[in-house]
């Protein structure tokens, strides 16, 4: 009887902590909460802006690409005219809100794995002397996988390419900002914010024959133009461009379950059982 005593006190030891022993990976979405060990995280918000580099507004500019959005995501353009009347992109930029944050949580530090957001843009071209024919390609609700430096996104492409649920679109090179966060303890509620800087866009030679080339007819001068763009030793290695990320999100110290409270009681029952008996 007291091996089974000192059997359920312990039980009860284990169960109140093991939740912050063990490390667990979460994925909270927007409107959502995540409860983990003795945390509950919610109320996701946030952006992911991604900023087309120069050699990409030139190859667009070249193959007379026409931007579009894909909601909820906003485009944010600048254009200029030439002496022939013709508008060429001076800067591209689209905004699109978090969708997504998947993280480990170990009970006292968060790392972030990965980010996704929702929305996009679309590219359409005509037949020009960049191109073979008519062409558009959508990249849609992207999600970045910062452990393995890949960006994933939804594809819906022309001639042939057709729809792809999250392609690996990009690897990126560089990675700024924090993305690790501990808790505080003793536990207080606690607004974490995060801020990134993606760098260093490049994509596969069959991307950019497969995705990119394909859905939007380039043909030799159009490709030259994306070819350029996919080279790190030109445009100061920027590729395709930069996403910048800022993203809130909240912890909260966690009501234990009613599970645990009730092997929490049968603990201090049998403490109380044990201290009786050694008592008689």
């Amino acid at each position: 009887m007291t091996f089974a005593f000192k059997s359920l006190i312990a039980a009860a030891a284990f169960v109140a902590a093991s939740g912050a022993a063990n490390a667990a990976t979460d994925t909270l979405t927007v409107g959502g909460s995540v409860t983990d060990g003795n945390w509950t995280l919610s109320q996701l918000q946030g952006s992911g802006t991604l900023s087309f580099s120069s050699l990409l507004i030139s190859a667009l500019n070249t193959a007379s690409v026409v931007l579009g959005e894909v909601a909820p995501a906003t485009l944010n353009i600048t254009t200029s005219t030439n002496s022939t009347g013709a508008t060429k992109y001076v800067s591209a930029s689209a905004a699109a809100p978090i969708a997504s944050l998947t993280g480990n949580f170990d009970g006292s530090a968060l790392t972030v794995t990965k980010v996704g957001t929702s929305g996009g843009a679309t590219q359409t071209t005509v037949k020009n002397s960049a191109t073979t024919g008519p062409g558009f390609l959508s990249i849609s609700n992207i999600n970045v996988d910062l452990t393995t430096k890949t960006v994933f996104a939804d594809i819906d492409g022309a001639n042939g390419v057709g729809k792809i649920s999250q392609y690996a679109l990009w690897t990126f090179t560089g990675l700024s900002g924090a993305t690790t966060f501990n808790v505080p303890n003793p536990a207080v509620q606690t607004t974490f914010t995060s801020e990134n800087t993606i760098t260093g866009l490049f994509a596969s030679q069959a991307t950019i024959d497969n995705i990119f080339t394909k859905a939007l007819a380039l043909g030799t001068v159009g490709k030259a133009g994306l070819t350029a763009v996919n080279d790190p030793t030109k445009g100061g290695g920027a590729g395709f461009g930069t996403i910048v990320s800022k993203i809130t999100v909240v912890a909260t110290p966690a009501v234990p379950e009613p599970g645990t409270y009730a092997l929490m009681g049968l603990g201090l029952v049998g403490i109380a059982l044990a201290a009786r008996r050694r008592a008689i």
